[in-house]
């Protein structure tokens, strides 16, 4: 008897099993069409245009010359633009022009245009929110020009697959400083949160096609009292370089709420990263303190996390930020001995003020300028607070434009690479000696 009962519960247990395995609403990979970038610009016959990029699977297999990867020649994507009133409507739309139902599980970034950042972009945060196949880790992008003509000018380089194109180009921030760590989760939360505003990667597409055409006129350094560019003193687009990819990516984009308010050049970014933590290293070129139009280059890291704090007082927050950043020596073009002290001692404290003094300008102009606290010292600040009421009726948001700044800098070179000390050319004359 209690065999029979046992045998009955096992076949009802794989009859259980067999329905909750069931594919009846399955859909073959082969069946859907995969969406790596999408465009969303303002419309000129409606409300939006947007602009898709779809994988092809088949271009980029990475096959041999006989092997089935696809001409070297063929693009590994499809390009389609549409305009429609809504998000949803337009990938209705476009479902009807393809052979395949297109699905955004696999979409990389979102890319959208200046102008309509300008204008406010709160109405498709939502709707990528709610939708379960937009990804929380879809990288955000502005356009200085239009999301099309950023995505239409989008040629990876060194790999066959866009969408791998798409995850390498967007981790440059941890070894360039030039751009920001922006992702669609952090955007929204800091969007509708109290403490922090969000930024947004800055893109653009290349203007110049040959060395010929170069010309710094808009780069930022005059601003910056330079007497020539440093590596990150342009904005996105406006980059002296040619060949390659025309799509460039420097410096960041700042929102307040859903609307963008301003741009900021590679530079300022460093200086970003370095306060919010995520920087990584980067090369830097820093003027020599004792010869003129002659640099240090130097490998800088962030040795450990910054530390923050915010008092309150009077209606004017005073911030106070610690910096602990190490490097390793490049380069040293005066050959002066600034590997060893007392030269040392000199130089470090000559790049903690020039750092210093740097971070401090960037954020006067986050809270002059464009009084957005996209740092986050919203974070320390709310901790004053015993209640979420007294929080919401402080408005830290629109009190961040009266911020004082205090920056104390602790800088280390821990290692001068593989030379030990920089000797001076030697010429028939000898050897020069520099002061």
């Amino acid at each position: 008897m209690k065999i029979n009962r046992l045998v009955c519960l096992i076949l009802v247990i794989m009859f259980i099993c067999g329905l909750s395995t069931g594919c009846y609403d399955r859909r073959e990979v082969d069946d859907l069409g995969y969406i790596i970038a999408l465009g969303i610009d303002k419309g000129k016959t409606n409300y939006l245009k947007m602009t898709f990029q779809i994988a092809k699977p088949e271009a980029g297999g990475g096959g041999g010359e006989s092997g089935g990867g696809g001409s070297s020649e063929e693009k590994g994507y499809s390009m389609m633009t549409i305009e429609a009133p809504t998000v949803y409507s337009g990938l209705n739309m476009v479902n009807t022009f393809t052979s395949k139902q297109l699905n955004m599980s696999h979409n990389k970034v979102i890319v959208i245009s200046k102008e309509l950042a300008r204008a406010g972009i709160e109405p498709y945060l939502h709707a990528f929110l709610r939708g379960r196949e937009f990804r929380p880790n879809m990288y955000i992008v502005v356009a200085r020009d239009s999301a099309e003509d950023y995505l239409k000018n989008v040629k990876p380089e060194l790999v066959l697959s866009p969408a791998k194109f798409y995850e390498l180009v967007y981790r440059a921030y941890s070894y360039t400083g030039f751009i920001p760590n922006v992702q669609f989760h952090d955007f929204y939360n800091y969007s509708e949160g109290l403490y922090r505003q969000p930024v947004a990667i800055l893109g653009g597409v290349g203007k110049f096609k040959s060395s010929e055409e170069f010309n710094i006129e808009k780069s930022t350094y005059r601003k910056k009292g330079r007497k020539t560019p440093f590596g990150g003193d342009f904005l996105a687009g406006d980059v002296t370089k040619a060949g390659g990819a025309d799509v460039e990516n420097m410096g960041l984009a700042v929102f307040d709420g859903d609307r963008m308010v301003g741009e900021l050049d590679g530079e300022d970014v460093k200086y970003f990263l370095m306060a919010t933590g995520e920087y990584g290293h980067a090369y830097w070129t820093i003027p020599d303190p004792k010869v003129k139009d002659r640099f240090v280059l130097l490998d800088i890291k962030q040795s450990r996390k910054p530390r923050h704090r915010v008092e309150l007082g009077g209606g004017k927050p005073k911030t106070y930020t610690k910096i602990n950043l190490e490097a390793d020596i490049l380069s040293i073009q005066s050959t002066i001995d600034y590997e060893q002290d007392p030269m040392l001692k000199v130089f470090e404290a000559y790049v903690e003020n020039f750092i210093r003094k740097e971070m401090l300008g960037f954020l006067q102009v986050t809270s002059k300028t464009f009084k957005s606290d996209i740092c986050g010292f919203g974070a320390y600040a709310k901790r004053y607070f015993l209640t979420w009421k007294e929080w919401e009726d402080y408005n830290w948001k629109s009190r961040y434009r009266n911020a004082s700044f205090n920056v104390d800098v602790n800088f280390k070179i821990r290692r001068p690479g593989l030379l030990i000390r920089t000797l001076p050319s030697v010429s028939s004359a000898g050897r020069e000696e520099v002061e």
